[in-house]
Protein backbone atom coordinates (compact mmCIF):
# COMPACT_ATOMS: atom_id res chain seq x y z
CA UNK A 1 0.00 0.00 0.00
CA UNK A 2 1.05 3.64 -1.14
CA UNK A 3 2.18 5.76 2.07
CA UNK A 4 0.30 9.13 1.28
CA UNK A 5 2.85 11.72 2.58
CA UNK A 6 2.72 14.71 1.34
CA UNK A 7 5.45 13.94 -0.97
CA UNK A 8 3.73 10.91 -2.34
CA UNK A 9 0.23 12.77 -2.87
CA UNK A 10 2.40 15.50 -5.22
CA UNK A 11 4.11 12.58 -7.08
CA UNK A 12 1.17 10.33 -7.53
CA UNK A 13 -1.04 13.61 -8.54
CA UNK A 14 1.86 14.44 -11.32
CA UNK A 15 1.79 10.98 -12.40
CA UNK A 16 -1.70 10.77 -13.14
CA UNK A 17 -2.22 14.70 -14.00
CA UNK A 18 -0.10 13.67 -16.90
CA UNK A 19 -2.58 11.25 -18.35
CA UNK A 20 -3.37 12.38 -22.45
CA UNK A 21 -6.47 11.58 -21.26
CA UNK A 22 -7.14 13.58 -18.45
CA UNK A 23 -5.42 16.05 -20.59
CA UNK A 24 -7.74 15.95 -23.26
CA UNK A 25 -10.97 16.14 -21.14
CA UNK A 26 -8.96 18.50 -19.12
CA UNK A 27 -9.23 16.23 -15.70
CA UNK A 28 -7.44 16.81 -12.70
CA UNK A 29 -6.85 14.82 -9.51
CA UNK A 30 -7.60 17.87 -7.07
CA UNK A 31 -7.56 15.34 -3.61
CA UNK A 32 -6.11 12.14 -2.99
CA UNK A 33 -6.36 10.01 0.57
CA UNK A 34 -6.86 6.80 1.99
CA UNK A 35 -9.73 4.75 0.27
CA UNK A 36 -10.99 8.67 -1.46
CA UNK A 37 -10.46 10.89 -4.32
CA UNK A 38 -11.66 13.79 -6.13
CA UNK A 39 -11.17 14.75 -9.48
CA UNK A 40 -12.81 17.85 -11.56
CA UNK A 41 -13.07 18.58 -14.80
CA UNK A 42 -13.69 22.67 -15.97
CA UNK A 43 -16.77 23.32 -18.43
CA UNK A 44 -15.35 23.74 -22.27
CA UNK A 45 -17.74 23.35 -25.37
CA UNK A 46 -15.79 20.63 -26.45
CA UNK A 47 -17.58 18.23 -24.34
CA UNK A 48 -20.82 18.99 -25.59
CA UNK A 49 -22.77 16.53 -27.45
CA UNK A 50 -25.30 17.10 -30.36
CA UNK A 51 -28.19 18.42 -28.07
CA UNK A 52 -25.83 21.59 -25.94
CA UNK A 53 -25.10 18.94 -22.68
CA UNK A 54 -21.73 17.25 -21.67
CA UNK A 55 -21.68 14.02 -22.92
CA UNK A 56 -22.35 11.24 -20.48
CA UNK A 57 -19.00 9.32 -21.33
CA UNK A 58 -17.21 12.72 -19.78
CA UNK A 59 -19.42 11.80 -16.52
CA UNK A 60 -18.77 8.02 -16.89
CA UNK A 61 -15.26 8.54 -17.21
CA UNK A 62 -14.70 11.11 -14.16
CA UNK A 63 -16.38 8.41 -12.24
CA UNK A 64 -14.43 5.78 -13.37
CA UNK A 65 -11.21 7.67 -12.72
CA UNK A 66 -12.33 8.92 -8.92
CA UNK A 67 -13.11 5.43 -8.13
CA UNK A 68 -9.67 4.29 -9.95
CA UNK A 69 -7.70 6.50 -8.46
CA UNK A 70 -9.33 5.43 -4.16
CA UNK A 71 -7.88 2.41 -5.14
CA UNK A 72 -4.88 3.47 -6.39
CA UNK A 73 -4.43 4.29 -2.55
CA UNK A 74 -4.74 1.08 -1.38
CA UNK A 75 -2.67 -0.62 -3.43
CA UNK A 76 1.10 -0.70 -4.47
CA UNK A 77 2.54 1.83 -6.61
CA UNK A 78 3.49 -0.74 -9.51
CA UNK A 79 -0.44 -2.97 -9.39
CA UNK A 80 -2.45 -2.05 -12.40
CA UNK A 81 -5.91 -1.61 -11.90
CA UNK A 82 -8.27 -2.77 -14.92
CA UNK A 83 -12.05 -1.76 -14.80
CA UNK A 84 -14.01 -4.73 -15.61
CA UNK A 85 -17.32 -3.08 -15.01
CA UNK A 86 -18.70 0.35 -14.40
CA UNK A 87 -22.51 1.11 -14.42
CA UNK A 88 -23.58 5.14 -14.41
CA UNK A 89 -27.26 6.22 -13.30
CA UNK A 90 -27.41 9.79 -15.03
CA UNK A 91 -29.41 11.81 -12.60
CA UNK A 92 -29.39 15.05 -14.26
CA UNK A 93 -27.92 16.78 -17.66
CA UNK A 94 -24.70 19.18 -17.33
CA UNK A 95 -25.15 22.19 -19.49
CA UNK A 96 -22.40 24.35 -17.74
CA UNK A 97 -19.97 24.67 -15.05
CA UNK A 98 -17.62 22.61 -13.21
CA UNK A 99 -17.65 18.46 -13.22
CA UNK A 100 -16.94 17.13 -10.37
CA UNK A 101 -16.58 13.47 -8.99
CA UNK A 102 -15.70 11.93 -5.38
CA UNK A 103 -14.65 8.42 -5.76
CA UNK A 104 -14.67 5.76 -2.29
CA UNK A 105 -13.73 1.55 -2.50
CA UNK A 106 -16.81 -0.06 -0.92
CA UNK A 107 -14.66 -3.57 -1.08
CA UNK A 108 -10.77 -4.19 -1.59
CA UNK A 109 -9.87 -8.23 -1.83
CA UNK A 110 -6.46 -9.34 -3.09
CA UNK A 111 -7.97 -9.31 -6.71
CA UNK A 112 -10.90 -7.40 -7.65
CA UNK A 113 -12.13 -4.23 -5.92
CA UNK A 114 -15.33 -2.70 -5.63
CA UNK A 115 -16.54 1.22 -5.54
CA UNK A 116 -18.55 3.71 -5.89
CA UNK A 117 -18.22 7.43 -7.38
CA UNK A 118 -20.85 10.82 -6.77
CA UNK A 119 -20.84 13.13 -9.85
CA UNK A 120 -21.21 16.54 -8.93
CA UNK A 121 -21.83 19.74 -11.21
CA UNK A 122 -22.79 22.92 -9.67
CA UNK A 123 -23.54 21.17 -5.93
CA UNK A 124 -26.33 19.01 -7.65
CA UNK A 125 -25.83 15.05 -7.90
CA UNK A 126 -25.88 14.59 -11.77
CA UNK A 127 -24.68 10.81 -12.03
CA UNK A 128 -23.99 8.03 -9.44
CA UNK A 129 -21.52 5.20 -10.83
CA UNK A 130 -20.72 1.89 -9.38
CA UNK A 131 -17.28 -0.20 -10.99
CA UNK A 132 -15.81 -3.30 -9.95
CA UNK A 133 -11.61 -3.20 -10.95
CA UNK A 134 -9.25 -6.05 -11.41
CA UNK A 135 -6.09 -5.82 -9.58
CA UNK A 136 -2.93 -6.69 -11.15
CA UNK A 137 0.04 -6.96 -8.81
CA UNK A 138 3.12 -5.44 -10.42
CA UNK A 139 6.14 -7.99 -11.45
CA UNK A 140 9.59 -6.40 -11.61
CA UNK A 141 10.25 -2.86 -12.51
CA UNK A 142 8.89 -2.05 -15.64
CA UNK A 143 5.50 -1.06 -14.65
CA UNK A 144 3.73 2.35 -16.09
CA UNK A 145 4.04 4.04 -12.99
CA UNK A 146 8.42 3.09 -12.52
CA UNK A 147 8.61 3.61 -16.53
CA UNK A 148 6.76 6.93 -15.80
CA UNK A 149 9.50 8.34 -12.41
CA UNK A 150 12.46 7.26 -14.68
CA UNK A 151 11.36 9.38 -17.40
CA UNK A 152 10.88 12.33 -15.34
CA UNK A 153 14.09 11.94 -13.42
CA UNK A 154 15.95 13.00 -16.29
Amino acid sequence: MVELTEENIKLIKNYLNSSPYYKLLGMEVVDINENYSKLRIPFKNDLLQIQGVVHGGVVASIADAAVAIALFSLVDLGDILSTIEIKVNYLAPVKSGEIIAEGRIIHKGSRIALGEADVKNEGRLVGKALATYMIIKSEGSNTPFQNWRQQTKK
